[in-house]
């Protein structure tokens, strides 16, 4: 974050909160009042900065595979770079937009196949979500990108015909011979 940022948005919660009329009543404790104001005006800065910083991160999180048939999601499988379904399933993906401060931000979300024969998109009307349906096997990248901020994320699509077995391998800890 730039200095003149984090300046701007420090005047900018000065100004809001002394215009709220922040003032000491009969009784109150001077420092714990003093510390909450502080606390506030901090707070209002960080949130400030942040939107003069602007969307910094953008975030993939799928949902477990379910049923072409099934109007809802499965399990949220967050942090998941690779997705493999069977033929006949579909799986929801959430594209996440945060500032420096980790506050969602309103952008709109470009969503693209690199294979439309391995699966379809369905895009929600805000652009935040989108559906992966399967098609025929094989491989392909889904890619999310807000073009504006040169900010994308992809997630590699597996599909595999129904009732094939399938094995996921993960390493254990080495131990000595």
């Amino acid at each position: 974050m730039t200095l003149t940022h984090r300046q701007a948005a420090l005047q900018a919660a000065l100004e809001l909160h002394l215009d709220l009329g922040m003032s000491l009543l009969p009784g109150i404790d001077r420092e714990e009042t003093t510390r909450n104001a502080e606390n506030a005006i901090r707070h209002t800065a960080d949130r400030f900065a942040a939107w003069l910083e602007g969307t910094k991160r953008l975030r993939l999180t799928a949902t477990r595979p379910v049923q072409e048939s099934a109007g809802s999601a499965g399990e949220s499988t967050q942090g998941a770079t690779q997705m493999q379904m069977n033929t006949g399933e579909k799986f929801s993906v959430l594209a996440d937009t945060e500032d420096a401060s980790g506050y969602d931000t309103p952008e709109t979300i470009s969503w693209s196949l690199d294979n439309s024969d391995v699966a379809t998109l369905q895009v929600s009307e805000d652009t935040r979500t989108c559906w992966v349906v399967s098609g025929a096997p094989g491989s392909a990248v889904l890619t999310a990108t807000v073009g504006s901020l040169g900010l994308s994320a992809t997630l590699a699509v597996d599909v595999v015909p129904a009732g094939t077995a399938t094995i996921n391998l993960v390493a254990g800890d080495p131990v000595a011979e």
